[in-house]
């Protein structure tokens, strides 16, 4: 093979060479180089974006479904604790109509002890219909009057009902609520009522369900608003007392709603929000993140990511430029390949290059599919992972929804099927919800096996299944739904849990082309067929 030399001559002036011009041209050495680095610079750079946008869309549904869970096992705990102190109130009220009449330290022995059983009250007492308290016992010594409400007490009196007063601050400035019970004599005469005040920053009470909060609004936080809008627990000490009526959230709270959201503040600071009622108490529990942690840690995830690649980049453009300054040629077909493969990032194979007889840019050359292989590896990867549920394997919801957008604007007809595990709620509480997962994966591979051949099933939330049946009729789709559904009662899962489900279905464009008049119709015969007894088909 010829080898071919030229000799540049020094330029006038005894000025050095410039590295990526001679003479006013651009050297083929650096067009080269300059390619190689300028690929792999934009390849990086669209690698972070797709990973930023993708991550964040996974960041803000998993926030929000983690403040969901947390409002609902805080909101869940609390409406059991103030069940359990009604329960041991009540306990006491039934016998009060024995006791009214008997010996006053009696009826004192037994407000000790429901005071010091429980653990949960401030003062115990009783008092009559005119507003009188008789007997009470209370932490402090001799007890302690004020600490009951006067306006609170009376009107806990005129409702004659079993109640929970509205939380107010107490002489000490600290948030109680008054929980009483009524008595009657054994001639159904209504005497008065027997009620006990809870400090709710009590570290039995309140403090126990939320643990330590730093109160930096720039974090995480819980917080509960009363069955009038306002905040009685914060960690934000100087926001407890606030109005939130005028908040979306607590006014769906105010209608018994729970769920999840976007919603921003009176400030305009966008938060993600995880809401629960309680029903014990017609009390609302909020969970929040600032939208700027899920920015934190994308720039985060960025930075990292950026420090990961930064010394392997640094090395692979040295040795780029090193070598370029002594093998033109070669790098040329490099930089060619490195370019189709950044136009073309969507393409599951790295092109053909063919190797070159310099050893050296073999070698680079390798290392550069390499790199470029890895990072559509990656990107197949991360695509892969956005569309499928990470418990079961099946499409989550996002592919589902894409699924249906495409067959509503390509007008294809399908059916519908919404497929939810009946009482798969007692399945967790009774088994664990590890057992409860190893149920959602064992129901997701018997139906992903039971459908045909270009039906698509996916988990859709929670314990719902969707099943997609493209050009089905009437009579296709409830024999596919029966199938699924004796597939499920007959299965026998590892754990031996019998599992049934209940499906309902809805066919487009029969009865409606538009997917969210489906989806409502497919939920409505879903309840149907719950309310019919689960375990059936309903279209």
């Amino acid at each position: 093979m010829n080898i071919v030399q030229t000799v540049s001559n020094p330029r006038k002036g005894g000025r050095d060479e410039s590295f990526f011009r001679t003479k006013g041209r651009i050297s083929l050495r650096a067009l080269f180089s300059g390619l190689v680095v300028l690929t792999f610079v934009l390849t990086l750079v669209i690698t972070l974006l797709a990973s930023y946008r993708s991550e964040k869309e996974l960041l803000t549904e998993r926030v929000l479904n983690t403040n969901f869970s947390e409002s609902q096992r805080i909101g869940h705990t609390m409406n059991m604790l103030f069940v359990s102190i009604r329960t041991s109130l009540s306990a006491f009220t039934s016998e009060m109509a024995e006791l009214i009449s008997g010996d006053p330290e009696r009826i004192m022995e037994e407000l000790q002890q429901i005071h010091e059983s429980s653990g949960y009250f401030e003062s115990v007492f009783v008092a009559e219909t005119g507003g009188k308290i008789t007997q009470m016992h209370s932490y402090r010594e001799n007890g302690d009057f004020g600490k009951i409400d006067e306006r609170t007490l009376e009107a806990a009196l005129k409702r004659s009902e079993p109640g929970l007063s509205v939380p107010y601050r107490d002489a000490d400035a600290e948030m109680i609520v008054l929980m009483t019970e009524p008595f009657y004599n054994e001639e159904g005469v209504y005497l008065g009522v027997v009620g006990g005040t809870i400090r709710l920053e009590d570290p039995a009470v309140l403090g126990s369900l939320f643990g330590v909060q730093n109160g930096n609004e720039a974090d995480s936080y819980y917080y509960v608003v009363d069955c009038e809008g306002k905040v009685i627990y914060h960690p934000d000490k100087t926001r407890i007392g606030e109005d939130l009526t005028d908040s979306p959230i607590v006014a769906r709270i105010l209608n018994g709603a729970s769920g999840k959201t976007e919603v921003s503040d009176r400030k305009g600071r966008p938060f993600l929000v995880g809401y629960t009622f309680v029903p014990a108490t017609r009390w609302g529990v909020i969970a929040q993140t600032p939208n700027s942690v899920l920015k934190q840690q994308q720039t985060e995830q960025i930075r990292g990511t950026l420090v990961a690649v930064l010394v392997p980049f640094l090395i692979l453009v040295g040795g780029t430029l090193f070598l370029a300054r002594r093998l033109a040629a070669p790098f040329v077909a490099l930089a060619d390949f490195v370019v189709r493969a950044a136009d073309r990032p969507q393409e599951a194979s790295i092109p053909v290059v063919r190797r070159h007889w310099n050893r050296e840019a073999d070698l680079l050359n390798r290392a550069v599919m390499r790199s470029v292989g890895e990072m559509k590896r990656q990107h197949r990867d991360l695509t892969h992972s956005a569309l499928r549920d990470s418990l079961t394997g099946l499409p989550n919801r996002r592919a589902l929804d894409e699924a249906l957008e495409k067959l509503e604007g390509d007008n294809l007809p399908f059916s519908l099927l919404l497929i939810d595990i009946d009482r798969f709620k007692s399945v967790n509480d009774l088994h664990g919800h590890a057992a409860g997962d190893e149920v959602l994966r064992s129901v997701a591979r018997l139906l992903e096996d039971t459908v045909d051949r270009g039906d698509l099933c996916g988990r859709y939330g929670g314990e719902e299944f969707v099943a997609l049946l493209p050009g089905r009729s009437v009579a296709e789709t409830y024999e596919m739904a029966e199938r699924l559904r004796l597939a499920a009662a007959a299965h026998e899962n590892a754990l031996h849990i019998p599992v049934t489900v209940s499906i309902g279905a809805a066919i487009s464009p029969q009865q409606s082309a538009q997917i969210e008049e489906l989806f409502e119709l497919a939920d409505r015969a879903l309840y149907r067929a719950k309310e019919d007894g689960r375990n059936r088909v309903v279209m």
